[in-house]
């Protein structure tokens, strides 16, 4: 749910709701504060995507939060004496459990973002693509508005990437920011008229 929510809205969001629902769950249990600690540093590690996360950025995040899972695991099994059998199975669990909502997180994001009007990653990257068509007009109709665009979304990338904004969200805006030309007379804009002969 935190990993979610982080890629829905935000880090913050989802290290609040996270905290609440780790504290619900872990309300009346046997090892309150063990399990407590458990599934926020689990969830916590898991935190790093934001809105814009593309695919690939997911298994990291799961791979992060098995890790941490699992050496909390050994940490406190390791203990209590060797049981072999109980760490396999919990250290699987913890794999398990990491990958598996990477997966699940990824593919809510998808379908929420849908529901929620969020762009996510993959309608960014769909719409930036050369072929799409509303670029391929662009670049008919105003062939220099088209460069300059490029050229401003290649700085405002690196501007984002610096400050730690969301680059490919600016990226994007970056290239649409003068599609409006393309519907006036794209001629009335000197980087559209060609020079005379």
């Amino acid at each position: 749910m935190g990993l979610l929510l982080a890629t829905l809205f935000g880090m913050e969001t989802g290290l609040i709701v996270s905290l609440a629902a780790c504290v619900l769950a872990t309300y009346g249990q046997e090892n309150t504060q063990i399990l407590l600690a458990y599934y926020l540093f689990s969830t916590w590690c898991g935190l790093r995507c934001s809105p814009g996360t593309p695919v690939l950025g997911f298994l990291p995040v799961g791979n992060d939060s098995c890790g941490v899972a699992v050496a909390m695991i050994l940490a406190y099994r390791l203990s209590a004496g060797w049981d072999l059998l109980g760490l396999a199975t919990l250290a699987g669990a913890a794999v398990f459990n990491g990958l598996a909502s990477a997966g699940l997180a990824l593919l809510l994001q998808a379908l929420l973002a849908q529901f929620l009007s969020l762009p996510t990653a993959l309608q960014l990257l769909e719409i930036s693509r050369p072929d799409f068509p509303l670029l391929q007009e662009f670049l008919r109709k105003a062939p220099g508005t088209y460069q300059h665009s490029l050229h401003v979304a290649n700085l405002a990338e690196q501007a984002a990437e610096k400050i730690g904004a969301d680059a490919l969200l600016t990226r994007v805006g970056a290239i649409y920011h003068d599609i409006g030309k393309t519907v006036a007379d794209p001629s009335f804009f000197i980087e559209n008229q060609v020079a005379a002969v």
